[in-house]
């Protein structure tokens, strides 16, 4: 009360249930047999009534459809309050008892039960329980250093109202938000931006879980620190800037302005782009990316071992092979803590695992720019710092570059 961030937004808060009731609740069927105790609620309490009202449920499925949430089955299973028999009711058993409509609809409901917020692994991984703990204290360690940033540049605190309009969770909002605070800091100062800049915006940015990126992600996995920030071509809002970049132009800026202060020498033209794809402690697997057009610039960030770039500049030949059958001995190295590197991401690239904590940022170009209305353009060159391309640029930046 009082902070910058809510104790029943913050992650870690709220209704946090075991990693073992999860593993538990998710091999729960609607015809699993369950037999309730003693109503162990407030009297006169809605949660008591509720209770009641499914305390003589012979099944999960049952318990769904007389009022039970799918919270209650992990707030009770940890409490004790139900016993799991151990049967199952078959799926016609189970229809004939409470209808096929209950039936689909529990079956809906627990077929959405994923695991804990932050977990990076599925549930049934042997090692989800270290990695849920130490992405936990990660989290936390990290969101501490972040507001006591935002009380030493004096960030207002944000209404609730205001957080739900950003459509950012609040610890998310608050950890962007001293990011561009920094950023703009850093800009006003008017000196080089190094890389030691960049590493402080990014130790302070607000990474999405990013659920979507498929094609990087390795068995197993859940999700990734990923963000893009300017624009891109998406089903939802067509070629446009995405909504972290209105909202933290500063942030973006400062990326723009490090690649002018520290453009790769060897680049023997003008390098264009319209978005950055920022990366945040995991090594993507090996992939091509699919809607990139032309060169694109890459450099990691961080303290880590390990982490290296492979890249097979040569995949290029028609039909395109399958990445597993790429030979390791054809792919070069890249040192990216050392190096900033100019690479062509639609060809074949993966990163080695590492110790430690890294950051990649990824400045490309995305197909479909030349569809970027003129606000837009305007927006992402004027206040964000993006050398938009504009016509022949990009045809001369490919010439330039054999990657």
């Amino acid at each position: 009360k009082g902070g910058y961030i809510s104790k029943k937004e913050q992650r870690g808060f709220g209704l946090k249930f075991k990693l073992q009731s999860y593993v538990a609740i998710s091999r729960f069927q609607p015809g699993t047999r369950i037999k309730y105790g003693p109503n162990p609620k407030t009297h006169g309490s809605k949660s008591f009534a509720r209770y009641a009202g499914y305390r003589q449920a012979k099944t999960v499925g049952e318990a769904l459809k007389c009022g039970a949430k799918v919270a209650d089955l992990f707030w009770e299973l940890e409490r004790g309050d139900y016993k799991v028999l151990g049967s199952v009711r078959s799926d016609k058993q189970e229809a004939a008892a409470i209808g096929q409509k209950a039936v689909d609809k529990a079956k809906a409901q627990l077929s959405n039960i994923k695991g804990p917020n932050g977990c990076p692994v599925q549930i049934n991984d042997p090692s989800a329980e270290e990695k849920l703990r130490k992405e936990e204290a990660w989290r936390a360690e990290r969101l501490q250093k972040v507001e006591r940033r935002a009380k030493a540049l004096g960030l207002r605190v944000e209404s609730t109202e205001e957080i739900e309009a950003s459509n950012e969770t609040a610890d998310i909002r608050l950890q962007r938000r001293v990011a561009d605070a920094i950023s703009k800091q850093k800009l006003a100062s008017g000196r080089k931006i190094v890389d030691a800049d960049i590493l402080e915006v990014l130790e302070h940015w607000g990474f999405t879980e990013n659920t979507h990126r498929f094609n990087v992600m390795r068995p197993g996995q859940k999700y990734v620190y990923s963000d893009t920030i300017g624009a891109i071509r998406a089903r939802s809002f067509g070629f446009h800037p995405t909504p972290p970049t209105w909202r933290y132009p500063s942030f973006a800026r400062v990326l723009n302005r490090w690649l002018s202060d520290n453009m790769p020498k060897a680049l023997a033209s003008k390098f264009v782009c319209t978005a950055i794809n920022l990366n945040c402690n995991y090594n993507g697997c090996r992939h091509r990316d699919q809607n990139n057009e032309g060169p694109s610039i890459i450099r990691a960030f961080g303290k880590f071992k390990g982490g290296k770039l492979q890249y097979w500049s040569k995949d290029v030949q028609k039909p395109r092979l399958k990445l597993d059958m790429l030979r390791a001995s054809d792919a070069t190295i890249f040192d990216l803590s050392k190096q900033t590197v100019v690479f062509d991401g639609n060809r074949a690239h993966e990163v080695d695992p590492f110790e430690g904590q890294r950051y990649s940022v990824v400045f490309f170009s995305a197909k479909g720019y030349g569809k970027g209305k003129q606000k837009d353009v305007s927006f992402l060159s004027k206040e964000c710092g993006f050398r938009f391309p504009g016509p022949g640029d990009m045809a001369r930046l490919k010439r330039a570059c054999a990657c």
